[in-house]
């Protein structure tokens, strides 16, 4: 696959939502192809930059008008699971991938806008004519809040010596990447000040609840809390490797280096000659 097409390809995955996408892929395909060609027959027919750009611009219209149209069409007898993103036809009651129950609305009758009944594009947040929030959108931030609220449950099995995490973000996610060990991750959807900001007020909060620095090397990005024997540590230092915008937090039971009770020898106090 050229350039072009992966272009395109991105462009539509962006136009229409990943299930739609993936839903209409052969219809897709067969139009990516026919815009790409498109674009390299204007830049044959003109030596001119200005001739080629217009070409360009002419043939992706084009597409994002078909694939609008063809989008629209299809999700009139389709559903998205929203717990898997599986799209499925109308008549399912339940996603046959994952068993949840689906929504009542098709695709289609999620971008109608509810105020002036305006067919809307699909993947389309808020109405084009009058700014009203679609029934898509409402639903999907639903789900979300669902899904993220059930991650949080799952804190409170794992993770219950830790403060619950409150500071922001979206697609949570709890996963065991060791036995005893876990990561915690928030999505901040592009927004890599917001993302810092809320692992900055994590560190607070888990200061204000008992944690501390210690060990040898004591930093805030490693912070422990002892209780009954047992060393809890909370790992910040690389939770940013992954994405700039969707931190990674550790938690295990682990003590710092010297000891979680470590005192810095003071180089002041030195001994007589017969050790006092």
């Amino acid at each position: 696959m050229g350039f072009l097409e992966r272009a395109i390809r991105r462009g539509v995955s962006d136009a229409v939502g990943k299930a739609i996408g993936k839903a209409i892929e052969p219809t897709v395909t067969d139009l990516t192809n026919k815009a790409a060609n498109a674009i390299d027959q204007a830049a044959q027919n003109t030596e001119q930059q200005v001739a080629r750009s217009s070409g360009l611009e002419g043939a992706m219209a084009n597409l994002e008008r078909s694939v609008q149209g063809y989008a629209t069409e299809a999700a009139k007898n389709m559903k998205v699971c929203p717990n898997c993103n599986k799209p499925t036809t109308a008549d399912k009651k339940f996603c046959p991938d994952c068993g949840t129950q689906l929504p009542e609305q098709t695709v289609a009758q999620g971008a109608v806008c509810p105020n002036c009944g305006k067919q809307n594009a699909i993947g389309t947040k808020f109405c084009q004519d009058c700014g009203t929030k679609l029934p898509a959108a409402i639903a999907e931030e639903q789900a979300q809040a669902d899904r993220n609220a059930a991650v949080m449950a799952e804190w409170d099995q794992y993770l219950s010596h830790y403060p619950k995490w409150s500071c922001g973000g979206s697609e949570f996610n709890i996963e065991e990447y060791d036995p005893g060990c876990f990561e915690f991750r928030a999505n901040f959807n592009g927004n890599h000040q917001a993302a810092r900001r809320a692992v900055d007020e994590y560190r607070q909060i888990l200061l204000q609840n008992g944690f501390r620095q210690a060990g040898e090397y004591p930093c805030i990005e490693h912070l422990y809390k002892m209780e009954s024997g047992v060393c809890y540590h909370v790992d910040t230092g690389m939770c940013f490797e992954a994405s700039p915008d969707s931190p990674s937090i550790a938690f295990n039971i682990q003590e710092p280096r010297g000891g979680f009770d470590y005192v810095k020898p003071d180089p002041k106090k030195k001994k007589s000659f017969f050790g006092f």
